[in-house]
């Protein structure tokens, strides 16, 4: 067909003309140019040949221009890079999380500012996340673990072989364990310090309460001894007068005597008497085992125990006494106990003892103790 015959030569444009100005109009209605709706057309220039005019390309007809070549680009790239990408994304996206948080939570930064980038970084982290779990990614390779494990190996090895600033990092990171490590030591170090000091002091503490109480129970014992003594001496005197005999009289010499003689009984755990040519002679009693009397239940035992015996109450009641004392010492586990008088002003003695006395003579040439021959004999309990 002639050109002249053509219908764009005539100035008729059919629908399916292929004219530059016709082509140039179905591409810009195409890529979302607005014609003929309420909007002028901007003013046409004149082509640089023909008679037809090529309108002008808008901004937002570039911007979709421009979205449409990245879809297209897009597009074309394989899914395995897509989803590498977007793993490798979401690694990146959750260290900047955790570095933005720290430096959040630590007040190193301004809070309203990074407050809202904060929140919009894991808004845009889980979407990416829900995309990449979704079913177009799912089942591509590569997998989100093998790219982790990878990106953790990368990065260690490069730290570890020297590579800035990756082994600064790792320095640090090292240094701040260490510090830390150190600093814990440290304080368990001075806990321990400081609660071994308070259990020494504590043990300190204690054992000088013990000693305490220990002494104030010594002093207490001392105290009861002394008025069950007392109180002893004078129930012995009292047995005396109701007899018809007159009382002795309290000597501190021979109660020294008495005293130490009673300690010596005590210190061996024994009972026994003076030597026959002492000075002085006494009622023992007592014995291992400590029975909790006050010191007027004490006095009273000594005493009943002295008069239930006939020897005994023969020289609680023998006549020519004038001086006598008692003693008693207390420890924790015995009690013992001494009615001393002087032997000078015991004449012959009783005729009881006496008696007794020339029988054991005579049949142990005093071979055997006094007090065992008598407990052999059964004149003591």
């Amino acid at each position: 067909m002639p050109i002249s015959d053509r219908d764009y030569v005539r100035g008729k444009h059919p629908p399916t003309c292929t004219c530059k100005e016709c082509t140039e109009k179905r591409l810009g209605k195409f890529l979302g140019q607005n014609r003929g709706k309420g909007k002028k057309d901007s003013p046409k220039t004149k082509p640089a040949s023909g008679g037809s005019s090529i309108p002008p390309i808008s901004l937002q007809t570039m911007r979709g221009s421009l979205f449409h070549r990245f879809s297209r680009i897009w597009r074309k790239i394989p899914l395995s890079v897509h989803k590498l990408f977007l793993s490798l994304l979401i690694i990146a996206g959750l260290v900047d999380i955790i570095q933005r948080g720290y430096t959040l939570f630590t007040h190193q930064t301004d809070p309203i500012k990074n407050t809202i980038i904060f929140l919009i970084e894991i808004g845009l982290w889980f979407w990416i996340v829900a995309i990449l779990r979704g079913r177009r990614y799912r089942y591509r390779q590569p997998k989100f673990k093998v790219v982790l494990i990878t990106i953790i190996a990368i990065t260690l090895v490069c730290t570890f072989a020297g590579i800035e600033p990756l082994s600064s990092y790792k320095d640090n990171l090292f240094n701040s364990v260490s510090d830390y490590l150190e600093e814990r030591q440290a304080i368990r170090e001075a806990a321990e310090i400081a609660a071994e000091e308070a259990r020494l002091k504590a043990e300190v503490l204690a054992k000088a309460e013990a000693e305490r109480k220990a002494e104030e129970e010594a002093e207490r014992i001392v105290q009861e001894a002394l008025k069950a003594e007392r109180l002893a001496f004078d129930m012995i005197n009292k047995i005396r007068m109701l007899n018809g005999i007159l009382p002795t009289k309290w000597d501190d010499e021979l109660y020294r005597l008495s005293k130490a003689h009673t300690q010596a009984m005590s210190d061996k755990g024994e009972l026994f008497h003076t030597p026959m040519d002492a000075p002085y002679g006494e009622n023992a009693w007592g014995g291992i085992g400590y029975s909790n009397y006050d010191y007027e239940e004490l006095a009273e035992v000594i005493v009943n125990s002295w008069m239930s015996s006939p020897l005994h109450k023969a020289w609680i009641l023998h006549e020519p006494l004038q001086t006598s004392v008692a003693s008693i010492i207390i420890t924790p586990n015995s009690q013992f106990a001494s009615w001393t008088f002087w032997t000078g002003e015991a004449g012959e003695g009783p005729e009881l003892v006496k008696k007794i006395a020339d029988e054991w003579r005579r049949e142990t040439g005093e071979s055997i103790p006094w007090i065992e021959w008598l407990y052999m004999k059964g004149y003591l309990d």
